[in-house]
């Protein structure tokens, strides 16, 4: 089990969803939070609730977008609560529709924000988590991925945001090779639906990308059947206690990664076959 009594926990994408529960849940196991989001106002909410509740935290502005933002974020978090031991790169926005319907606007929003937004928080915080690896202590860089980056959900398309979420895993599973004797852990999570108000990010939309937009009628439908953020969470912090690397949610991913993985079978075994020949 991870000790996080005194440790420093940073999450982006923390005011809401997926990064509040895991807020809430790192501070109730003795963590100190950086509660970071592009809304400060909401971030602040969840540092109050924390604080409210006996626990130390700190809400902080962030747009993951931005690489001076990140390294600002990483700068401040570790002034105000410690250097990091354990980091979320949490933020992450939603695009539904197929490829040929994707306006450029939101096709470059959604890589801006779930890809590079990654890598920006990665070159932010990985060196001070490698000074705190070889120091001996507790050194853990989480990403949240998604069901999407194991196979298409049937509800899907949404291959904008599904070519994104193949991206983190990818990234991910890289980070962890070049960490490989650091000392830093990594794992990625992989969320069926949940709860949350994904469906509604373009709300907090940047300029760039075209400006906050309200949220698609009905957006909210196809995640009330999932499973709460509170659940999320718990299921996240006992994966990594169990040194998981890739973390799934919920039961149900099966249904449509199963298929997936007897395709890539049938791929190789038809590979197999078509070189023997030769």
């Amino acid at each position: 089990m991870i000790d996080l009594k005194d440790k420093t926990v940073v999450i982006t994408g923390a005011a809401s969803g997926i990064g509040r529960a895991l807020a809430l849940k790192a501070a109730s196991r003795g963590a100190r939070v950086a509660v970071a989001d592009i809304d400060l106002a909401r971030a602040q909410g969840v540092a109050g609730e924390i604080e409210a509740a006996g626990g130390e935290a700190k809400a902080f502005s962030v747009d993951v977008t931005d690489l001076a933002a990140c390294e600002a974020l990483a700068v401040e978090a570790s002034a105000a609560l410690g250097p990091a031991n354990l980091v979320f790169s949490n933020a992450g926005v939603f695009s539904g529709g197929g490829i040929e319907r994707t306006r450029p606007a939101d096709f470059d929003w959604v890589f801006a924000v779930n890809v590079r937004g990654l890598y920006n928080v990665i070159q932010a915080f990985l060196a001070g988590l490698r000074q705190t690896a070889a120091a001996g202590d507790l050194a853990v860089f989480v990403a949240t991925g998604s069901e999407n980056s194991l196979a298409l959900p049937t509800a899907g398309p949404f291959t904008a945001y599904t070519a994104t979420k193949h991206a983190v895993l990818g990234i991910m599973d890289g980070l962890r090779r070049d960490l490989a004797g650091s000392g830093v852990a990594t794992a990625v999570i992989c969320p069926g639906a949940v709860q949350t108000d994904l469906w509604n990010a373009k709300r907090t939309r940047q300029a760039q990308f075209g400006g906050p937009r309200e949220a698609p009628p009905g957006g909210a439908a196809g995640l009330k059947h999932g499973r709460t953020s509170e659940e999320t969470a718990q299921t996240v912090f006992e994966g990594l206690d169990a040194g998981d690397f890739i973390i799934v949610t919920d039961p149900r991913v099966r249904s449509f990664t199963e298929p997936r993985l007897a395709e890539i079978a049938a791929a190789l075994d038809a590979c197999d076959r078509r070189v023997a020949r030769l």
